[in-house]
């Protein structure tokens, strides 16, 4: 499996760039997972619903299974902080490409957003695993940049990069 970061600012269009990016890839036939980054920890289940009960009840993980999903709540113990490397392997190996969101300090290849409304610096000079920057408009900071750069409107062009990069079909 073949993994890509998109990493920014909040606000900076993160969310709505990985859905398109979702969808191109599905229509070229690519198996494609998401991992969102939060700082916060999860929590899937609503108090008083059945797995919520078995998890509070001391459940290590619980399972949730359709017709044809699931998912798996896991609790690791107090203090364990889940690290990336821990978390992708609980995805299916039929994966050809995995979008990470967030993320901006973890050691993969990946693409700045910039939005030039935020009013913040590139994070790109700080990385070096940024491979390219998708803007919302050319200043300065962009400008200035040596990566390749891509409007935030071109889905194609941005999903097209990201497949020769790393090497996918």
């Amino acid at each position: 499996m073949k993994i890509i970061g998109l990493f920014g600012w909040s606000g900076s269009g993160k969310t709505h760039l990985t859905c398109r990016l979702i969808k191109y890839f599905v229509k070229k036939k690519i198996v494609v997972s998401t991992f969102k980054h939060t700082h916060h920890s999860v929590e899937i289940d609503k108090k008083g619903k059945d797995s919520y009960l078995h998890r509070h009840s001391g459940a290590r993980e619980v399972m949730l299974g359709g017709e044809n999903n699931w998912a798996l709540i896991h609790k690791g113990k107090n203090n364990k902080k889940f690290e990336f490397n821990d978390l992708k392997r609980k995805f299916s190996k039929e994966n050809d490409l995995l979008i990470v969101e967030g993320y901006k300090k973890l050691d993969i290849p990946k693409i700045e957003l910039y939005n030039s409304k935020i009013k913040k610096p590139l994070i790109s000079d700080k990385s070096s695993k940024a491979i390219a920057i998708v803007y919302d408009i050319i200043d300065g900071n962009i400008m200035n940049s040596d990566l390749p750069i891509f409007n935030f409107k071109n889905t194609k062009d941005i999903g097209e990069f990201i497949l020769k990069y790393l090497k996918i079909k």
